[in-house]
């Protein structure tokens, strides 16, 4: 395992992304859901397609540069750190954007936000996680 040829500054880069998306989705969900406009809910949906891109990005890259490993998903990756790095596995947004990105018309935008603040935390906790282990 050779971390040499690992990114940080491109990690800590996606980090930032996904903290400030983080930040604005739980900025505009502390509106009640009826006040929400259509737009509002849509940029819910774009922001948590940004940060599960960009945790799919940074396990990717991880998974491919220190451990020289070539998962077949991002699902596969996911599991492969946790696994190797004995950290709760974090799916939850990886399969919501799928849902978004590819069955849009199956979307309830109110389940989307009531369950939102609660996987912001497993997420953070498994990027801070994996990227601890890395160092």
């Amino acid at each position: 395992m050779n971390n040499s040829h690992v990114n940080r500054d491109f990690l800590r880069e996606l980090y930032s992304d996904v903290r400030e998306s983080i930040s604005f989705v739980v900025n505009l969900t502390s509106k009640p859901y009826e006040e929400l406009s259509d737009i509002e809910k849509f940029a819910v949906r774009y922001h948590i397609i940004v940060i599960a891109e960009a945790l799919i990005a940074m396990v990717l890259h991880i998974v491919r540069r220190k451990y020289n490993f070539k998962p077949k998903t991002p699902i596969h990756a996911i599991s492969f750190l946790k696994e190797t790095l004995s950290i709760p596995e974090e799916t939850s947004v990886v399969k919501l954007r799928n849902l978004l990105v590819h069955r849009y018309w199956i979307i309830d935008d109110r389940k989307i936000y009531e369950s939102i603040k609660n996987n912001f935390d497993k997420i953070l906790n498994f990027i801070e996680r994996m990227m601890r282990n890395d160092e």
